[in-house]
């Protein structure tokens, strides 16, 4: 991974918790005044990412998720008080920041610390194969990352797993049906439709409790989708 200066920084937490975000960082990032960013806490540093089809409502998510921010007109976030006590940081305390993958990375300054580099590196390939989606009619929409990666096409037909009562797994549809340790068929499976939209079946989202409106994450592990939703 090659070092760009223009995108490493130094921030200062403020007396309410806040850092200002570079205006250049904001600008690559294309993020907009207002917009709702989730925190992900990763060993020795935590991520801020934004959160796809911001337009949704969220004011009800953000009082029950305590990792759910907005970013001001001025470029101002709060840090999550929970992330600010795991990484010890504390106010007026001086850290760092990066971007990676249009990802803003924070860290604590550390004197004898491994190099930045050495720091973000485990978490650069994980970042490329998460995104953060708004429910939208029972839907989500698949990027062409996703698509090319597990070699998906349109009309294709994708099974339903549940793995550990909280998190739906799809893969590839397969003429067999089983249990794979806490990987369980559902029965149900969709294709995706031209427009690369994934319908999750009414039974499925009722069972996990996701609504419209609600933040999924989607990973992408090996050669299956992990869509979690964001409590």
């Amino acid at each position: 991974m090659e070092e760009n200066e223009l995108f490493k920084d130094y921030l200062i937490i403020d007396k309410m918790g806040r850092v200002k975000i570079p205006s250049r960082f904001l600008k690559y990032t294309n993020i907009q005044p207002f917009t709702k960013m989730q925190f992900f806490d990763h060993k020795n540093c935590f991520v801020m990412k934004q959160i796809e089809v911001p337009q949704v409502c969220l004011k009800e998510k953000m009082k029950l998720n305590k990792l759910i921010r907005t970013i001001d007109n001025l470029g101002y976030i709060t840090i999550p008080k929970t992330l600010r006590e795991i990484h010890n940081l504390n106010l007026y305390e001086k850290i760092g920041v990066k971007l990676i993958n249009k990802n803003i990375i924070f860290y604590k300054i550390r004197k004898y610390n491994k190099t930045l580099g050495q720091t973000m590196e485990p978490i650069e390939h994980q970042l490329n194969k998460l995104v953060l989606i708004t429910l939208k009619d029972g839907k989500i929409k698949l990027n062409n990352f996703f698509l090319k990666a597990l070699d998906l096409e349109l009309n294709m037909q994708l099974q339903f797993f549940i793995k550990e009562h909280d998190t739906l797994v799809v893969k590839k549809h397969e003429y067999k049906f089983f249990i794979e340790g806490n990987l369980s068929f559902t029965g149900q499976s969709r294709v995706i439709s031209k427009d690369k939209y994934l319908n999750i079946p009414k039974k499925l989202r009722d069972y996990l409790n996701i609504n419209n409106g609600d933040i999924l994450e989607v990973r992408l592990i090996r050669d299956r989708l992990f869509i979690k939703k964001v409590n």
